[in-house]
């Protein structure tokens, strides 16, 4: 009986040892914070609109990829990029006014293209000085500032009515006979291309998987049809004083 007792003490102490790592593990598993997944995510953690469109960091303006991989931000579902992970942070100080210079870049970049001259929310003929503001980083043109409650009302219809304007405006005149992303024939064996806004700009791919890579860097694609854009518009006026630019011309006299 004397042996017995020093045995069991001695087991009991070595469970003991065996199970508290388990515990503490266990313990820090319940304290660490929860990760967002795709299947958890919240509304604000999901991207509203189009990806971010610009090519430059809105804190620094250097070129994103300058500094390996963009910082990828999301702010009640707007999507933002920088640099380097130093930025956000000072985004973040002042992110009303960060916002709105940001909204500025993306007005002034937008407004050359926008397809609408009448509101998107009634229909009506926009004035001189139209009401404009930047929702999922696309350029909002309306009457006035009391349009803009009635637009976020049903805002996923109002951004698919510009996009259909967009296609409706800038197909007439697409410079490119490729994908932009597989540098595939548009309208080939692909199919049908398939038309996407980002940026205000219309690109068209060859197919659906495309639209992954053009979502990855959408400033490299933008600026690639923006390129071609300016190209086919200098023609006319460098061709315009050759009498012969058009030798099989069946319509004349």
């Amino acid at each position: 009986m004397k042996n017995a007792i020093p045995r069991f003490t001695m087991s009991s102490i070595t469970v003991v040892m065996l199970m508290f790592p388990l515990v503490v593990r266990a313990q820090q598993a319940a304290e660490s914070p929860k990760v967002a997944t795709p299947a958890t995510a919240t509304a604000k953690d999901m991207r509203v609109g189009d990806p971010y469109p610009l090519g430059s960091c809105p804190i620094t303006g250097d070129k994103l990829g300058s500094m390996g991989d963009p910082v990828v931000k999301n702010y009640d579902g707007r999507e933002v990029r920088f640099c380097c992970k130093a930025c956000p942070s000072k985004f973040e100080k002042e992110l009303a006014k960060s916002v709105a210079t940001l909204d500025e870049t993306i007005v002034k970049d937008q407004r050359p293209l926008y397809p609408l001259k009448t509101s998107i929310v009634t229909g009506k003929d926009l004035p001189a000085q139209p009401y404009e503001f930047v929702y999922g980083n696309r350029l909002i043109r309306v009457g006035a500032e009391s349009e803009r409650s009635d637009f976020l009302k049903d805002a996923s219809k109002h951004l698919g009515e510009l996009d259909a304007a967009a296609v409706a405006s800038q197909s007439k005149n697409y410079p490119l006979k490729t994908c932009p992303v597989s540098n595939d024939e548009l309208g080939g064996s692909m199919g049908k291309p398939v038309d996407v806004i980002v940026g205000g700009r219309l690109v068209r791919l060859c197919c659906k998987a495309c639209r992954k890579d053009l979502e990855k860097e959408p400033a490299k694609f933008i600026a690639m049809t923006d390129s071609a854009r300016k190209s086919a518009d200098s023609k006319p006026q460098s061709d315009s004083g050759n009498k012969d630019a058009h030798p099989d011309n069946k319509h004349g006299g």
